[in-house]
């Protein structure tokens, strides 16, 4: 069975009262015994001001922070592939030749048994090399 909820706070002004009058008593003894200095109170931390550097000093270098290049992203084209029931391309025709595309894949679905399908696929672009003319 859960007991009665408890009010925190006044049970905290309870505790922190009962260590006031600690203190006080304790106090109150030592000074009875031996007259010595209080004890020095603590200031709380500031900011330190700042400091006035001599003529002729620099302040430490910045490191440097190289960048990265940027990496541009290949140049792709896209084609039409006739695939099989594996994902394998079994033919690959330009973008503009869908007739022959569609074609092939009515050719492979009435000879062959399986599915294939036709699908857009984007492979990176490699331009031709340049052959060489000879000079005249």
């Amino acid at each position: 069975m859960a007991g009665r909820v408890l009010n925190r706070r006044a049970l905290r002004d309870e505790h922190d009262q009962s260590e006031q009058t600690d203190r006080e008593t304790a106090e109150s003894d030592d000074a009875d015994e031996s007259p010595e200095p209080e004890a020095k109170v603590k200031k709380p931390r500031t900011r330190k001001a700042a400091v006035a550097k001599p003529a002729g000093v620099k302040a430490p270098a910045k490191p440097r922070v190289r960048k990265k290049a940027v990496k541009v992203p290949p140049r792709m084209f896209a084609r039409w592939a006739v695939c099989d029931g594996g994902l394998k391309r079994v033919a690959v025709f330009e973008y503009k030749d869908r007739a022959g595309a569609d074609a092939k894949l009515a050719q492979l679905q009435e000879q062959k048994k399986g599915p294939f399908f036709l699908q857009l696929v984007k492979d990176p672009y490699d331009p031709p090399a340049e052959e060489a003319v000879p000079a005249v």
